[in-house]
């Protein structure tokens, strides 16, 4: 009986202490995948980070024509395209330019916020005066309405529209946004013009 109750006590001991091991494998090896999902988000989220010249870099020459710009560009056309039609219409165009523009969302454009746009991406299209003709009730705030009829006698819209159909394609939305980044127009985005313009106006 004696050796029976040592030979259980030996055995228990020996079964506690490998299941005990197991559960410190098990342990351990719970944190290796934890530790590699969070290596794992991390270097996803790096990448995304590091995404942008690079990304729209297809050749790797440094330089984007107008080609690998619009191949990379064309999943935004459809933030812009609110109605889902392929093209969107002026009404549509103003809006999201608005959007832009309105840095803090707050739904108004105060005067930093327009002339931080003014001066890197619609200088072609307002004047410096044109603060006071476009600020109707003079309470120092751009509504979207102010903004829509103040460009609406713009040729900005216009310049998109290519064609003069007065609706923007993808096609004709890559070409003029290409455009509005290359700041010296020879044809060429370079990182300084990309990276100038995206720091200044936001992702568009």
């Amino acid at each position: 009986m004696k050796r029976f109750i040592l030979l259980f006590t030996f055995l228990f001991t020996v079964s506690s202490s490998f299941l005990a091991c197991k559960d410190a494998e098990r342990e351990a090896d719970e944190i290796e995948v934890i530790e590699e999902e969070i290596e794992t988000e991390v270097y996803e989220e790096d990448e995304v980070m590091d995404e942008g010249f690079g990304a729209y870099d297809a050749d790797g020459d440094s330089m984007l024509d107008e080609n690998e710009f619009g191949e990379a560009n064309n999943t935004a056309f459809s933030e812009w395209d609110e109605d889902d039609s392929s093209t969107f219409d002026d009404e549509e165009f103003y809006e999201s330019t608005f959007g832009v523009a309105d840095v803090n969302d707050d739904d108004m454009i105060d005067e930093n916020e327009w002339n931080e746009g003014r001066n890197n991406w619609y200088t072609d299209y307002a004047g410096e005066e044109d603060w006071d003709l476009f600020d109707k009730d003079e309470d120092g705030l751009l509504s979207s309405d102010e903004w829509n009829e103040g460009f609406g006698d713009s040729n900005w819209f216009n310049d998109f529209d290519e064609n003069d159909d007065r609706f923007v394609d993808n096609n004709e939305w890559n070409s003029g946004l290409f455009d509005d980044w290359d700041a010296n127009d020879d044809g060429f985005l370079d990182e300084n013009e990309y990276n100038s313009f995206r720091g200044t106006t936001r992702e568009m």
